[in-house]
């Protein structure tokens, strides 16, 4: 047997899961007092945009348990005005703006919708299935005059079946609960603003 000394990997492996997570959290926290705004200020960035904005949303689904089950992002572009823009002070969640929002998702939600309508009848499927099989599974028994062992196990396998009857149900329950997901209002992350709209 040979040991091995890992202790300096070890040390590297948990730097480097303690920065991804670090990471992990900052990206999945939601901004705290609205969209994140900023200034385009590389060459190569402020290019791409011209004289453009770049609007990053998220539009997401939430079960009913508000846990969000799928999110997707949709990044639009609007024409700036000729006179300085100062992003603090704008509207950006206009009805027109998101409904282009909505427009440009509209293939991603019913991707989402159907995936999991099919996905949540599939599993109803099968815990319907699994009941009908536990149902038939329990046969008729004919009882002895003094020997009680058939009816005995005659009523164990009805107690089961009960229980597993109530199992099912339950499941199916969860199952058809996790299926209703509801579309959240877009989200908006980011205002990109070229440095030269913003007067800087």
């Amino acid at each position: 047997m040979v040991n091995g000394d890992l202790s300096v990997e070890a040390a590297a492996e948990a730097v480097r899961l303690s920065r991804a997570r670090a990471m992990a959290a900052t990206v999945a926290a939601p901004p705290v007092d609205g969209p994140l705004i900023s200034i385009a200020r590389r060459n190569a960035v402020r290019r791409s945009l011209g004289r453009r904005i770049l609007l990053l949303w998220r539009l997401a689904y939430e079960d009913v348990t508000g846990h969000r089950v799928e999110s997707a992002l949709v990044a639009v572009t609007i024409e700036l005005p000729r006179t300085r823009v100062d992003g603090r002070h704008v509207d950006w969640s206009n009805a027109a703006l998101l409904a282009v929002v909505s427009h440009q998702a509209a293939a991603w939600r019913d991707t989402v919708e159907e995936v999991v309508r099919r996905f949540t009848a599939t599993r109803l499927a099968r815990e319907r299935a699994i009941a009908i099989a536990g149902a038939a599974s329990t046969n008729a028994v004919q009882a002895g005059l003094f020997d009680r062992r058939a009816e005995r196990a005659r009523f164990a396998d009805a107690t089961a079946g009960a229980h597993l009857a109530e199992q099912i149900a339950a499941r199916a329950k969860t199952v058809a609960s996790a299926g209703a997901i509801s579309a959240q209002s877009p989200e908006l992350l980011l205002v990109l603003i070229p440095r030269h709209a913003a007067g800087m």
